[in-house]
């Protein structure tokens, strides 16, 4: 059964929610989706609407040369569509407690601000809970959940405040920001507070030199593969509830750099495939045990080319920051 829709445009991450969403009110001329996960690679400050998207689709892409994952390019995607928030008559935001989901919140405002929107039409619906556990994404919403979810309510000024003000810290090239927007912003939410905070583990940790994923899965080698598909679905079941939700082509694209034959020193070998996740096995190195074992860091043995929101790291370049105990130092 089809349920009336709330008028304006609607916008929400994630395809399988998107598919469900329009199911049940069939909504696809006033629906965006959001197809990318923010909590991941770079978010740089950049108000060129192209040149944002060539920045995120060359990360997602840049795992595997010439293998785009198993992306399926939506014409409903939110990225190719931004403009259309401004003329939007109301935008609506169904949003849950994960860190990829805030981050999308927080998106949503900044390109309806650069787009020259007037922000008085947002309305929110923020999904906290679902039988009796917290919610972390919609794509744990079926049907009758999206029917009898509560309708969009206007979002107050200082709400739309604190999101642009963690986009601001996520975009930032200066990590302080980051580390320094719960207590900059007491009124905001929990889980947007929680979220800027957990994205302070994509930066390495100063002892072991891993970022939190890096050090989650190379654990995970040792004691749950050799399959790939096995250590990153037990990577993904085991941190679930930390609301981290980063999906199995990211985690993949990390254990290919752990390999990768430009470390003089690689913490894991992979066999097989090497371009499909339940084709390629893994193994760890002594160096990699060594590293886990907390006798050897991954860092200066190995050079660092990553991001950590809009932080970009090279310790070639001798732009580094660590992850110190939750503080972020310079390295």
């Amino acid at each position: 059964m089809i349920k009336l829709l709330p008028p304006g445009l609607h916008v929400l991450l994630g395809d399988a929610a998107g598919g469900i969403f329009t199911r049940v009110f069939f909504a696809k001329d006033r629906l965006l989706i959001d197809q990318d996960v923010l909590s991941v690679g770079p978010t740089p400050a950049c108000a060129d609407l192209d040149a944002w998207n060539t920045l995120r689709n060359d990360f997602w892409t840049s795992f595997v040369p010439g293998h785009s994952g198993e992306h399926v390019h939506s014409r409903f995607n939110l990225a190719d569509n931004a403009p259309t928030l401004a003329g939007a008559e109301r935008v609506n935001i169904r949003a849950c407690t994960g860190v990829s989901e805030q981050p999308f919140v927080a998106l949503v405002l900044h390109r309806l601000r650069v787009s020259g929107g007037d922000p008085a039409p947002l309305h929110i619906v923020q999904l906290e809970m679902l039988n009796n556990k917290r919610v972390i994404g919609l794509g744990e919403f079926d049907e009758l959940h999206f029917r009898n979810c509560p309708e969009p309510v206007p979002m107050h000024t200082d709400v739309a405040q604190e999101y642009l003000n963690a986009w601001g810290a996520l975009s930032s090239p200066d990590p302080v920001e980051l580390c320094h927007f719960a207590r900059e912003n007491p009124g905001a939410n929990r889980w947007l507070k929680l979220a800027v905070q957990l994205m302070t583990r994509r930066f390495p940790d100063r002892r072991s030199g891993l970022t939190y994923w890096g050090h989650a899965l190379l654990t995970r080698v040792a004691g749950r593969g050799p399959g790939v598909s096995q250590i990153i679905g037990f990577t993904m079941a085991e941190t679930f509830q930390q609301g981290d939700v980063v999906g199995d082509w990211y985690l993949f694209g990390r254990l290919l750099k752990m390999s990768s034959a430009s470390n003089p020193l690689p913490l894991i070998k992979l066999g097989g495939d090497m371009t499909a996740i339940r084709n390629t096995e893994a193994e760890i190195t002594p160096f990699g045990a060594a590293v886990l074992k907390g006798e050897a860091s991954n860092h200066p043995a190995n050079p660092i080319d990553d991001w950590a929101g809009g932080v970009k790291l090279s310790s070639p370049d001798g732009v580094m920051w660590f992850n110190d105990g939750g503080k972020i130092i310079r390295g």
